[in-house]
């Protein structure tokens, strides 16, 4: 019986000095955090006064990853420490790790590092480094770690403190400061936020120091320092990250991608005085945007700060960073965005034949990627490196440095256009550089992303982009894709082992594919192998088959490594791979010259039409058309034979091949139709499956097929204008038989002419009806998409020469639904027909009315004096809309929300200035419809 006794007591002793020696937190359940409160966007009161920020955040997941319910603090800076020796917190949430503070608690790991930096007034381009500093009145908030940062930083500096964060800012805004110290970001909460961030933008600060942020716990509570030690670890993976790039980056999307940007590097990127970024480079990743869906952010930076703050994790990519021979590491190369040749410029006034007469040092930027090669050509040169080009010019014009290498593009647009007489450049040596897309190692998924979007860009985007912003866009990088394709060096080892590539084609396809009198092999498949041969330095050698079905067995067997013209049905997909579309086929209705006009393809059923069988529009119209009594045909010639014997109806082919056919004499009976809701589908290469490589470097070629090539090989095998010279010998030989047959036979022979000049113009007006339907809506006949994007980038670079102004009114009908659902889809198309005549009735001739789509209409107003111009216009659409519409079964009454986006003011390019028209749109009708919307900004 004792013995249990006193196993009992040893039980219950052992409980009562557990439970005493378990910290007070860990026994409540209950952790009090103390924090300030003046830390953007660390900790910091939102309008309900209610702690925010990425502290906040993390340790409300810590606490809940120990177990523990939280109580945040919001305490002076001054009384934080005090707060914690005299137990009224349990942690201090963060502090800047120190081996002072070592000794005075117990620190728990890193939570976030924390960076620091200086922001400069926009004006001082003089001040590049901190030391630079000193003759300028720096602004820190009082007790902060940054001025003692500062001081330490540079000797003597000049520091005035203030008491608020408000109060630095309205300082700064003054006039009273021209620099202050910050975290990574202005605090947006501000009022006057947006004027100060133009004043100093984000590009302009200096870095001043990184802090470790770690949390406190008392010396004596190891229990809770432990505790909560276990539970950072148990975060889940990568929070910290997710926190940093929320908040720091000022992006709460996951799904968007911050990019870094290499500012002050014109014409490629730059930022504009408002802190907007610009350039070719800028509008290519808007074009990569807008084509995947994935929205984007640009992060501005100098560049070798790009690099490193996507090694942290704060940006997802590079926008494009100089790449040599090895990429930096911890970094993935993804995509080659642009190329660049660097010289050396020196002054005018000196005589150069070679750079090793250079005896003074030289300047080259940090991060250019030639610079060990230069180091390697010229082991005695002396080499400076510079982050900026305001820092290597001002260097240049102490005479510290003899001459600087710099990207000719970046030199004629940064510095000869303003002094062009004061440098001359040395043509020997010239080192490439090539700009590559960054991410971080580990980035696969966003990589495959952005490597398929930039492979997507067609050559015609590519030099549109380059036309914008080149002064002579015919030596720019993606214009050179004319001449030579640039392939990964892979591609071109696989191309140089298998340099003649067998490609199956048709000899009997005039004018897509055939063979001539002479026996050689002709048409547009022709023309777009010869323009791949030369930009690929490859040799796709054309085979001709008579017959397809031995032309697909011998591709099978790889008697054959490619095939043109082959539909990408799902049995030839287990059989092939497939290139990139190369040649649109539109297709055309034939029949006997006596039947009318066909205006849709409805009109057909019923009726017999014969299309050879092997061609893949067959299931488009077996599944789009069905009433159709589609009658197969072996080849093409068979189904001319049909329709002119009387067996069908008409006949289908393509509108190369139909147009072909009808400028034959033999085929003058003929009749082309092009109906409007006629498929349309493409022309692809099928490749070996086993040929990877080969399929894409021929996707890469196409690619670079652009719209004047088209153009170019569809003037010449496709001229619907049938040559009259032809007919007029042959009517003057059969004068001349029959003269003597009077008066009777010559009036046959003239009403044949006539009847042959009618043919002449019916088809003359066929070609132009095919260029209008290309460039107009079929139910408005107002521009189209198409028209409206080509006018646009006229419009925009003629105002950017000339510095005036434009509008983009987008507009969505209000009401228009309605009509629609109740009345049916003919009586919407009817409304949209008026609704067209008024805004053409609304605008001057000059200006451009586009149907955007559905009920969008786009107006494009251009040479206007200002933003009134425009509101007047807008105004005049709404008034006119306002008034009821009488239609054929009803009286409609529709309203319009009109967004107007002003050329410059919010945007220099037709993208932005869409989305900007598009955004106004929607504000204008969510705040009540009826009504137009400018943004504050224009």
């Amino acid at each position: 019986m004792l013995k249990h006794i006193i196993l009992l007591f040893c039980v219950l002793f052992s409980c009562w000095l557990h439970a005493a020696s378990e910290d007070r937190a860990l026994q409540s359940g209950r952790l009090i955090v103390g924090t300030n409160a003046d830390i953007y966007p660390y900790v910091y009161l939102d309008n309900q006064q209610q702690p925010v920020g990425l502290v906040v955040d993390l340790w409300t997941q810590l606490a809940k990853s120990a177990g523990l319910k939280l109580e945040l603090r919001i305490l002076d800076r001054t009384e934080l420490t005090r707060a914690l020796e005299q137990n009224k917190i349990d942690v201090i949430a963060g502090l800047n790790r120190s081996a002072e503070r070592e000794q005075q608690y117990l620190l728990g790991p890193t939570l976030v590092d924390v960076y620091s930096n200086v922001f400069v007034h926009r004006d001082l381009n003089n001040v590049n480094q901190l030391a630079q500093l000193k003759p300028y009145i720096v602004g820190t908030l009082r007790q902060s770690a940054n001025g003692t940062a500062l001081g330490k930083a540079v000797t003597g500096i000049n520091i005035h403190e203030f008491s608020s964060e408000e109060s630095l800012y309205d300082a700064a805004l003054q006039g009273e400061i021209k620099t202050f110290t910050a975290q990574d970001r202005l605090n947006p909460r501000y009022a006057r936020y947006k004027e100060l961030q133009e004043q100093f933008p984000l590009f302009r600060k200096l870095p001043l120091q990184k802090m470790e942020l770690a949390y406190a716990v008392q010396l004596k509570r190891p229990e809770l320092a432990a505790h909560l030690r276990l539970a950072f670890a148990a975060l889940p993976g990568g929070f910290t990250e997710k926190l940093e790039r929320r908040w720091l980056s000022g992006i709460s999307d996951e799904n968007t991608v911050l990019v870094a940007m290499a500012e002050g590097n014109p014409p490629l990127m730059n930022v504009t005085p408002n802190g907007l970024p610009q350039g070719l480079l800028v509008d290519l990743w808007q074009l990569w945007s807008e084509q995947t869906g994935i929205p984007i952010a640009m992060v501005p930076e100098i560049t070798t700060k790009g690099l490193k703050t996507l090694r942290q994790g704060r940006v997802d990519a590079h926008m494009g960073y100089p790449v040599g021979a090895q990429a930096p590491a911890d970094v993935r190369p993804v995509w080659p965005v642009y190329r660049l040749m660097s010289s050396f410029y020196y002054s005018s006034g000196k005589q150069l034949t070679a750079l090793q007469q250079v005896t003074q040092p030289i300047g080259v930027f940090a991060a250019a990627s030639y610079l060990d090669k230069l180091r390697q050509d010229f082991p005695a040169l002396q080499i400076r490196s510079f982050e900026k080009l305001e820092e290597m010019l001002r260097a240049f014009e102490r005479n510290e440095i003899a001459g600087f290498f710099i990207s000719d593009l970046v030199m004629q647009h940064r510095v000869l256009q303003t002094n062009a007489n004061a440098y001359q450049k040395l043509e020997q040596p010239r080192y490439q550089t090539e700009l590559q897309v960054l991410v971080a190692e580990d980035a696969g998924k966003l990589a495959e992303q952005l490597r398929q979007g930039f492979q997507g860009f067609t050559q015609d985007q590519l030099e549109a982009i380059e036309k914008r912003w080149l002064t002579r866009p015919e030596t720019g990088y993606y214009h050179s894709f004319r001449q030579q394709v640039p392939l990964s060096a892979e591609t071109q080892q696989w191309l140089k082992e298998h340099h003649v590539i067998r490609v199956g084609v048709m000899a009997n396809w005039p004018p897509m594919e055939f063979v001539d009198a002479d026996g050689t092999f002709k048409g547009v498949t022709q023309d777009i192998l010869t323009k791949l041969n030369q930009r690929l330095g490859i040799e796709l050698m054309a085979v001709p088959y008579t017959d397809w079905h031995q032309l697909v067995d011998d591709f099978l067997a790889k008697k054959l490594d490619m095939i043109a013209n082959m539909a990408d049905t799902p049995e030839r997909k287990q059989q092939a791979d497939f290139s990139l579309n190369f040649w649109p086929s539109q297709w055309a209705v034939l029949s006997l010259g006596q039947t009318a006009e066909i205006s849709s393809m409805r009109e057909l059923n019923g009726s017999s039409v014969a299309v050879e069988k092997d061609y893949d529009i067959n299931l488009l119209l077996q599944q789009q058309f069905p009433g159709i009594n589609l009658v197969p045909t072996s080849h093409y010639n068979e189904s001319l034979e049909l329709l002119q014997q009387g067996r069908v109806n008409f006949a289908i082919d393509t509108l190369m091949v139909a147009g072909g056919t009808i400028r034959q004499p033999e085929y003058s009976n003929l009749r082309m139709h092009l109906p409007p809701d006629m498929p349309v589908t493409p022309s692809l290469f099928a490749v070996r499956k086993d040929y990877p490589l080969l399929l894409q470097a021929i996707d890469q070629g196409l690619r670079t097929v652009s719209e004047a090539d088209r153009a170019e090989i569809r003037n010449r095998w496709f001229l619907l204008d049938v040559d009259p010279g032809l007919a007029q010998d042959r009517i003057y030989t059969l004068v001349l038989q029959i003269v003597g047959a009077g008066l009777l036979l010559f009036s046959v022979v003239f009403f044949w002419n006539m009847s042959l000049r009618r043919e002449v113009g019916l088809r003359r007006e066929m070609e132009q009806k095919m260029r209008f339907m290309a460039t107009h809506d079929d139910l408005t006949q107002l521009a189209n998409r198409a028209l409206l994007q080509e006018r646009l980038e006229q419009a925009v670079m003629q105002h950017a020469r000339h510095q005036e102004k434009l509008a983009l009114l987008f507009i969505d009908l209000d009401g228009f639904k309605a009509v629609n659902d109740n009345h049916g889809h003919h009586v919407g198309d009817e409304l949209l027909t008026r609704v067209a005549a008024m805004l053409k009735h609304c605008v001057r001739k000059s200006d451009t009315v586009a149907r955007f789509g559905g009920d969008e209409f786009v107006v494009l107003l251009t040479g206007l004096l200002d933003r009134d111009d425009a509101a007047l216009v807008a105004e005049k659409i709404l008034m006119q809309l306002a008034q009821p519409v009488q239609l054929s079964v009803c009286q409609a009454k529709v309203g319009a929300s009109i967004g107007i986006g002003m050329y410059p003011d919010d945007g220099t390019d037709p993208q932005s200035l869409l989305k900007a028209a598009d955004g106004l749109m929607y504000q204008a009708k969510q705040q009540g419809k009826g009504q137009y919307r400018f943004s504050r900004d224009a």
